[in-house]
């Protein structure tokens, strides 16, 4: 009777509990489960990388771009900021009374009452071939 009781205990124990079989495919479906969700979680980690990666590329590209700007308009103020100190000059020079007079000699060549004015090629620029 002992012996009958052990073994009705232990099928009712294989009843309960899955055979090897049973236990060894839900293993390989969590496995599987587990591949996917890691494929899954590389695939949106590699989509992220990616996609910053691009977004930084585009970034510096734009930064170098705007160094370059930068430079070119550093030279052009530069370039400005001498053209200004020339004009004042000359307007400084302009408001000179005498120094309207020598240029209105030299260039348009007025004189004042009783001078004559000569041309001289050499002193102008002008060359006799």
């Amino acid at each position: 009777m002992k012996d009958k009781q052990k073994i009705i205990a232990i099928e009712n124990r294989e009843e309960q509990t899955p055979s090897g079989l049973e236990k060894t495919k839900r293993q390989q479906k969590q496995i599987i489960f587990r591949r996917r969700r890691l494929t899954i979680m590389f695939i949106v980690a590699f989509a992220l990388f990616t996609f910053m990666g691009v977004s930084l590329f585009r970034n510096g590209q734009h930064l170098l771009k705007l160094q370059d700007t930068k430079q070119e308009v550093k030279q052009e103020f530069e370039a400005a900021k001498v053209q200004k100190k020339d004009l004042t000059d000359e307007v400084t020079l302009l408001n000179d009374k005498e120094y309207v007079e020598k240029i209105a000699r030299a260039k348009y060549f007025y004189s004042k009452e009783d001078e004559q004015v000569y041309s001289v090629p050499e002193l102008n620029g002008t060359k006799k071939n």
